[in-house]
């Protein structure tokens, strides 16, 4: 046997003994079973029959939380600080000798609270289907820092599980522990009701002074499978129904719409938060139900689901009361006390989700004994057909109590609106304009002239959707969206892609017609930046956004672009009991920019302003609004410079290539002319064409991730001309390093080479700190612009992306490649030379192929917004590119391309006066003393 095989071997052998003293298997512990859970389930002898992985209500897999009055010390603090959530997964269940006793396999596992598995259990297994068992890992580790596989057996009659067993546990300092446990659960039963709840404990088998040992924990687990909806019947809808007109609600198809009555409230309403709003209680007395004086209350709740059918359109859902006092927002413990179970019905006459909620008792110091009861609460759930300016929740609600004013646990009507209105899940909904009045009072109409009409968005333009930015008077920033709701009567409906809903036959119109006004309605929500924050071990926390929500509706001008509206925003936490009132003394104008004509910098602009006084404390200062309008015209304008500037691109690169060629040629025929050109030029030019290759900077049409617009959706034709691009930019890039090998070596080979490496070094000791200064003066003036539309002189009239000190580096980098020939022209000077060493075709050629960008530039038409990415030929990324730098780089580069002709012709020196010029007696010692 090879000696490396007979390692691999050992090797191997080792690791397989250790992995077993790791871990202790589940046979080494069978002895205790009957130690631990004789008194509860005695052991039976199992049978040799196939095992199935479902008993009584659990399923394969049964999540369930735990309570530890002690130091759960064998799991890792990063855990139990945010979940107190664990899941049982079931290996095996087998038939044995003893009717109704069944051996029951399983793991216990604690998981990460970042993959922790939902609590939306939908409606179980269904008969007749295969279900697969979970393969638990073999030892803990980061995602299952704790993890016991457990053996016992199941009482069906009496609902009593035993199981012991061992596993591993994953502490943060990587120490890795292995607890031995005993599993006791009750009220396991073959089915289940809204009262039916499985408890028990998990109790350590070390000794106390074992670091395996833990404090006994308390569980508590819903039953998952054959659960049964009889607490609520179709007769008692009455007594849950909130009185509410069923006309102003929605009926469930219109809800619907096609899908499964489980799966859609699954994604709209159990996921979903909602804001509460207490009604009449008064000192955080008789506020929620539950007894005593409440130091915290909650300002919102979520819903969830545990079981679920179609067929009866039931729920079975939990009721949790949001802690405003939890650390994180990835807190996630479970805590009965602000927890109601309940079972819910559709009612289809009244249009409502009618839901009997109970609370969970007896649990002061521990969950073994808890049970469900007090099922005096009750919640109504609709979705309101009418909105209005004050009313936009897609979902609504209350919560109450049957119970008299002197009863234990009694509490005032609770009303909740949910915070994620999905406008286009209820498309059926009508929205109701009452503020109109005040619209035609507080807003002027523009008077249209005659030599100024133009066309602007129709009101179902998609682009009547659209971020904005938006700045305070006091220097604050913001972001967030405008939704357009309504228009006229019907429910806006905006698509996900940019220019769907255009009419095509609109944008065909060649000459102008009126469009007439549209009433219309929005939601606006803006979130304000926040600094970063220090926390006191000297890391940066990120605060939460401030939200800013404001409902409105107003009047579109089509023939002016003109939008004025009335709005009202959400304010909440006005009193102590966390209430929200409206604030409806607002303004907003917005004017939108013509869909041909490019005035207004094809800027959406706008300003929201308050009508109260400034001593008023709800007045806010103006807020100045800004976003791009983009039309499909623009869209089409913009593929097809996009398809010019790619050819562009590719004959430019070509002709670089041939105009390098054309110097490689011009040496070789005059090899003596090749040690006065200049090296630190060759230098430039060679890693001019070297960069973009290397660090793939934008990739020349390099896509971001969120430019999901179909601007960018050409079939492939970016990319293909991207490789075309890079196979001509490696070729010039050889070519160039080519003739920099051929310059140096011819110039180390030369005679009068100490006089050539003089001038050399003289030029490059002027461009050099000439080079820093003008990257020191970039820097400094990013320093002092850094603005989204404002770099050094501006690149563009309208830059809609922010530019980074990177970028403006890139572009000073283009500048130098553009003056390559002031080395050349600083090398003639210094060393007086008079050789044609730059071929004509070379210098002209090239100094055209830098200059085409910059005279493209100035030729377009630039009152088209521009994204970044669609400017190709003309790239920012990669030049100074504006009006004023287009005119002093064509200049420039024209002006250099000049000298090197006059000194090609006349000498180095002609440029320079006569004063200042090398004194030809100099000229003639140098030259005897070389010879």
């Amino acid at each position: 046997m090879k000696p490396s095989m007979c390692l691999w071997l050992c090797t191997l052998k080792i690791s397989f003994l250790c992995f077993n003293f790791s871990v202790k298997p589940v046979s080494s512990v069978l002895h205790s079973y009957s130690d631990h859970c004789f008194s509860i389930v005695p052991e039976p002898v199992p049978n040799s029959e196939p095992p199935g992985y479902e008993f009584g209500s659990f399923g394969p897999s049964q999540s369930g939380f735990y309570y530890s009055d002690g130091d759960f010390r064998v799991v890792s603090s990063n855990i139990t600080r945010h979940t107190n959530s664990f899941s049982f997964y079931t290996t095996a269940v087998s038939q044995t000798d003893k009717d109704g006793v069944f051996m029951i396999e399983g793991s216990f596992e604690l998981q990460s609270p970042f993959v922790l598995q939902s609590l939306l259990y939908g409606s179980g297994s269904s008969k007749g289907s295969v279900s697969t068992p979970h393969v638990p890992p073999t030892v803990a580790d980061y995602k299952n820092p704790f993890i016991l596989k457990l053996h016992g057996f199941w009482y069906e009659s009496l609902g009593e599980l035993c199981m012991v067993g061992t596993g591993s546990s994953y502490l943060k300092e990587g120490t890795l522990l292995t607890p031995a446990a005993v599993l006791k659960l009750h009220n396991i039963k073959t089915s289940s009701s809204i009262t039916s709840l499985i408890t028990g404990t998990l109790e350590s088998l070390s000794p106390s002074n074992d670091s395996n040992y833990f404090e006994p924990i308390s569980i508590l687990l819903f039953p998952q499978l054959n659960y049964k909806f009889t607490f609520v019947s179709g007769d008692s809808t009455d007594e849950l129904s909130d009185g509410s007109d069923p006309e102003k609600n929605l009926p469930v198809y219109d809800v619907l719409r096609g899908r499964t009555f489980c799966s859609k409230f699954t994604s709209l309403v159990f996921r979903n938060v909602y804001n509460l709003q207490y009604t009449g209680c008064r000192s955080n007395k008789k506020c929620l139900p539950r007894d005593g004086v409440i130091a915290n209350l909650p300002g919102s709740m979520s819903l969830s689901a545990v079981d679920c059918s179609d067929v009866l359109k039931r729920v079975q859902i939990l009721l949790t009361f949001d802690d405003n006092t939890k650390p994180s927002r990835h807190e996630k413990r479970f805590d009965p006390n602000t927890t109601l179970i309940g079972e819910g019905i559709w009612d289809d006459k009244k249009n409502q989700l009618h839901v009997l909620l109970c609370r969970f008792l007896d649990i002061t110091n521990s969950w073994s004994n808890a049970h469900v009861g007090d099922c005096t609460t009750r919640l109504s759930l609709r979705f309101p057909a009418i909105w209005s300016i004050k009313e936009t929740s897609t979902i609504m609600g209350q919560i109450w109590t049957n119970k008299t004013v002197d009863d234990s646990g009694y509490f005032e009507k609770i009303v909740f609106q949910s915070t994620e209105n999905r406008i286009d899940t209820l498309y059926r909904s009508k929205y109701e304009y009452t503020e109109l009045d005040r619209v035609s009072n507080l807003c002027t109409e523009k008077k249209l002239a005659r030599n100024k009409r133009q066309r602007y968005p129709s009101p179902k333009f998609s682009g009547m959707r659209f971020s904005i930015s938006v700045k305070s008077s006091k220097g604050r920033t913001g972001w967030g969206f405008a939704d357009a709701l309504t228009v006229n009567n019907q429910l806006y409906m905006h698509t996900h892609l940019m220019f769907a809903a255009i009419n095509d036959d609109f944008e065909r119109l060649t000459r102008w017609e009126p469009q007439g006004r549209a009433n219309i309605s929005y939601i606006i929500d803006i979130k304000w930046h926040n600094p970063l924050k220090l926390t006191n071990e000297g890391s940066a926390s990120i605060a939460l956004d401030e939200k800013m929500e404001i409902t409105a509706e107003g009047i579109y001008d089509a023939d002016t672009g003109g939008l004025c509206m009335v709005g009202c925003r959400k304010i909440s936490s006005i009193d102590q009991f966390g209430n929200a009132s409206m604030d409806c003394d607002i303004i907003l104008n917005f004017q939108f920019a013509p869909v041909k004509g490019f005035k207004n910098e094809r800027y959406i602009r706008g300003r929201i302003r308050s009508i109260r006084e400034k001593s008023d404390l709800l007045y806010f200062h103006p807020l100045d609004v800004s976003s791009v309008a983009y039309s499909r015209e623009q869209a089409r304008h913009t593929i097809w410079t996009m398809d010019l500037e790619i050819a562009m691109v590719v004959i430019s690169q070509t002709l670089a290539c041939l105009f390098v060629r054309s110097q490689l040629y011009h040496s070789k025929r005059q090899p003596n002319r090749l040690p006065f050109t200049s090296l630190v030029m060759l230098v430039i030019l060679t890693l001019g064409q070297l960069i973009p290759l290397v660090l793939n900077y934008e990739a020349l049409f390099h896509q971001k991730n969120d430019q999901g617009t179909v601007l960018f959706q050409t079939g492939g034709w970016l990319e293909v001309n991207e490789v075309i691009v890079r196979i001509t930019s490696m070729v010039a890039f050889l070519l160039q390093l080519r003739i920099l090998q051929q310059a140096f070596l011819s110039r180390s080979n030369d005679r009068n080479g100490k006089g050539l490496w003089f001038a050399e070094k003289m030029s490059l000791l002027v461009t050099l700190p000439l080079y820093l200064y003008g990257a020191f003066v970039v820097l400094l003036a990013d320093r002092a612009n850094y603005r989204c539309d404002t770099v050094l002189l501006p690149t563009r009239p309208v830059d809609y992306w922010q530019r980074s000190t990177w970028d403006d580096l890139k572009s000073y980098a283009g500048l130098i490649s553009d003056g390559f020939l002031l080395p050349q022209i600083l090398f003639n000077i210094f060393s007086s030379s008079r050789e044609n060493a730059l071929s004509p075709s070379f210098y002209i050629g090239t100094s055209l192929v830098r200059l085409l960008p910059h005279a493209y530039d100035l030729y377009c038409d630039h009152s088209y917004v521009e994204y970044k990415g669609t400017s190709i030929y003309a790239n920012p990324a990669k030049d100074f590119f504006s009006t004023a730098w287009d005119v002093i780089i064509l200049i420039g580069v024209l002006l250099l391309a000049a000298i090197i002709y006059l000194q090609q012709q006349f000498g180095g020196c002609c440029i320079v006066p006569k004063r200042f010029r090398w004194r030809k007696s100099y000229e003639k010692i140098q030259a005897v003393g070389q010879s």
